[in-house]
């Protein structure tokens, strides 16, 4: 979700995708990086971990493109929040856009042609989401923009399932009521199917392709992974996300997950990765411990072949 431009009070909620609304002072800025690494689910093995982030600032939202070969992600290390590519081959790192304005969440088409990012050119000075114009827009390789995705209003997160149909999280209009909303979207008809009307951050597609993905935050007191298709009467849950230590505040539970192509989910808390096996009835388990990331892992995304893993890490500020 976008960042206001007024405030800084929503900082953390708008680059690491938390939950409501922390309070931070003005002249709090989070330092955010990306990792790479390696996953071998059968062994649960994580190697070659590598950050390829140094710039100061916040780098985050990490998505693989559709051949694995590269890493989007925004960075806001130009003064604005601009979209990068990272070249795993070669190590080489990109400047898709150069733009004044802030750009969000890069996401690879399905078809390939581009990526799509949330655009906010005017923004409120509540949630910091665009308010004059559509903020989800499609971008060319050329970083050029393109045309809005769809002609909905506030989407402040988004997750494709297939070229017609997207998970959405819509950010509220009311100040302050945080009465924010999860929608699956046709394209092609139109029609928005209600997901959640406690939704978390994350969105994503099910294995199978079929349906939405997304934490649902009704109860307080168990954050669970669903999954809905058009055709659905109700949301499917799947399992409930890791508990933390005793007293966590919302803002910090786990609420990123990324899926594996063994139909499996990953999540983190705090340098420790967990898999879910995607076996009705089971729990998160600890895969690995990634010691030494220097901070908390927040967004998280697997290549499309599942042997990669690229995620943001909340660095732990240094002490006087």
């Amino acid at each position: 979700m976008p960042l206001p431009a007024p405030t800084r009070r929503l900082v953390l909620q708008t680059l690491l995708c938390a939950s409501a609304a922390p309070a931070l002072a003005a002249d709090a800025k989070p330092e955010v990086a990306i990792v790479l690494a390696r996953l071998e689910v059968t062994t649960g093995q994580v190697s070659a971990v590598t950050r390829i982030t140094h710039a100061k600032g916040a780098s985050f939202q990490p998505s693989f493109t559709r051949d694995g070969g590269a890493v989007l992600y925004a960075s806001d290390r130009s003064g604005s929040s601009n979209i990068y590519r990272y070249n795993i081959a070669n190590g080489e790192t990109t400047a898709l856009t150069n733009t004044p304005h802030n750009l969000y969440s890069p996401t690879p088409l399905p078809d390939g042609s581009g990526f799509s990012a949330i655009r906010v050119v005017d923004a409120d000075p509540n949630y910091g989401i665009e308010s004059k114009q559509p903020s989800l827009w499609r971008f060319g390789w050329d970083g050029q923009a393109i045309a809005p995705v769809v002609p909905v209003m506030r989407v402040g997160y988004h997750a494709w399932l297939d070229e017609q149909r997207l998970a959405l999280f819509i950010v509220d209009d009311v100040a302050q009521r945080n009465a924010h909303k999860a929608v699956l979207f046709n394209r092609a008809t139109g029609t928005a199917t209600p997901l959640s009307a406690r939704p978390g951050r994350s969105l994503g597609r099910t294995p199978d392709g079929r349906r939405a993905s997304f934490v649902d935050q009704t109860d307080p007191a168990h954050w669970r992974i669903c999954a809905m298709g058009e055709d659905d009467a109700a949301p499917q849950v799947l399992v409930e996300t890791p508990v933390g230590p005793e007293g966590e505040k919302d803002p910090n539970r786990s609420q990123y997950f990324a899926w594996l192509p063994d139909g499996s989910l990953l999540m983190a808390r705090g340098q420790l990765l967990l898999r879910w096996d995607g076996q009705a009835g089971g729990g998160f388990q600890p895969l690995a411990e990634l010691a030494g990331l220097g901070g908390s892992i927040r967004n998280i995304t697997a290549s499309p072949d599942g042997k990669r893993l690229a995620f943001s890490v909340l660095l732990a500020a240094a002490q006087p």
